[in-house]
């Protein structure tokens, strides 16, 4: 049996990390490539090999024989400063990734998008999110998932308010969130980490678009 890679990039964002163990533990991979700024804590696990790369350049990158590749990049408008930079990280790095992996002949992608995202919404950030589908889409990986969690339910690096706020009111609201509301309910970081390993490991040819309620039904 040939060698199978999978690559992670954004390895050390709430969905990410979660995602890192579990490709680890994998018997459908031999090897986890991580592509990152700088060196990672993840450095020392078995099967893993680090890249530090400059995101501006990814197709200027050498290619890796993946069979995998994951997207788990994700910032907001204030941390990242503009609504400029916001974009390159959720929307231009997720696409240009994409054509890598289409590049280097990789079966699957699997990117992480937003509930509600879409190419003509008003929101920036929902728009964004379609934007950045509409390019993973077309880069024409044999294998496509796009993954629209809701609110996420994790630790993250740094705290936000808002989602902290939100968290707790869907904590209480959650259980009553059935049928066309499932999919809004809030989603634990690990189940879409597990969701996105799921989806590789089914590989199916084609683009999915894999709404919040069917992350929980693939994570759990």
């Amino acid at each position: 049996m040939s060698k199978k890679t999978a690559v992670i990039v954004g390895a050390t964002g709430s969905i990410g990390r979660e995602l890192v163990p579990l490709v680890v533990s994998s018997a459908s991979y031999d090897k986890l490539l991580i592509l990152h700024r700088r060196p990672t804590r993840f450095a020392n696990l078995p099967k893993v090999e680090e890249w530090i790369v400059d995101f501006a350049e990814l197709s200027s990158f050498p290619p890796a024989e993946a069979a995998a590749v994951f997207c788990c990049v994700g910032t907001t408008q204030n941390k990242a400063g503009s609504t400029e930079a916001f974009q390159k990280v959720d929307r231009d790095i997720p696409v240009a990734l994409a054509r890598w992996a289409a590049a280097n002949g990789a079966a699957t992608f699997v990117a992480i998008s937003s509930v509600g995202a879409d190419a003509r919404a008003r929101s920036i950030y929902l728009r964004t999110k379609g934007e950045m589908e509409v390019g993973v889409a077309r880069a024409a990986v044999r294998s496509t998932y796009i993954l629209r969690p809701s609110l996420l339910d994790g630790e993250r690096a740094e705290f936000r308010l808002a989602e902290e706020v939100g968290k707790r009111a869907l904590a209480v609201v959650n259980p009553l969130m059935v049928g066309p509301l499932k999919r809004y309910r809030s989603v634990r970081t690990q189940t879409v980490a597990g969701a996105m390993l799921a989806c590789a490991e089914r590989s199916d040819p084609g683009v999915h678009i894999v709404e919040s309620e069917a992350i929980q039904d693939l994570g759990a």
